[in-house]
């Protein structure tokens, strides 16, 4: 009754065991990603863009 037993919790202790594996890899999977994501993003766009003065702006776009 014992190998019963035993067999039976090595069976699913394995099953479980891999499962675990594959969730906890996936879950690192998506974290890695969405990190890498924020990472090639720029932090502040605005920052980035040349910022034009409201002369210069209106300079560029004359109304006719």
């Amino acid at each position: 009754m014992e190998s019963i037993g035993y067999f039976f919790g090595r069976l699913f202790g394995g099953f479980i065991d891999r499962l675990s594996d594959q969730i906890r890899y996936k879950i690192t999977d998506i974290a890695e990603s969405k990190i890498r994501e924020t990472v090639e993003k720029p932090f502040n766009p605005s920052a980035t863009t040349s910022k034009q003065t409201t002369t210069d702006h209106q300079d560029q776009n004359p109304k006719y």
